[in-house]
């Protein structure tokens, strides 16, 4: 089972919460891989802020940069991440931060679309 995925079972398929299934009460309890014990999605929230908020920073930013510019990060967009994951641990985990980083990077500034391909054909 996907650790993170037990934090989150209270929610159903729609994102509203459920304190019970068929009359069972619902356990959300779970450990991560690197031993965090956590009871609730609050105690999960609270351990990936404290102990592995790098780690949650480089794989938003890596996910959302894939989004961004629609091709998977290469090795050669390692630099690039690491500024936005700077950017963000310096700006405290602002979004903003994390938007602006991605707006101002190379790899998004530079991408090509269909349109720009088409245009120059």
């Amino acid at each position: 089972m996907d650790p993170i995925g037990l934090g989150f079972e209270n929610f159903n398929a729609l994102g509203m919460w459920r304190a019970t299934e068929r009359n069972q009460p619902i356990v959300a309890h779970g450990e991560l891989i690197t031993g965090e014990v956590f009871k609730s999605v609050s105690d999960l929230k609270r351990v990936l802020a404290s102990e592995h908020r790098e780690e949650f920073y480089r794989t938003l930013t890596s996910k959302l940069m894939i989004y961004a510019t629609g091709r998977g990060m290469e090795y050669y967009d390692v630099e690039t991440i690491d500024r936005i994951v700077a950017r963000l641990d310096s700006e405290e985990g602002r979004f903003s931060a994390l938007l602006t980083g991605i707006i101002e990077s190379a790899p998004f500034q530079k991408m090509r679309t269909q349109a720009t391909i088409t245009a120059a054909n």
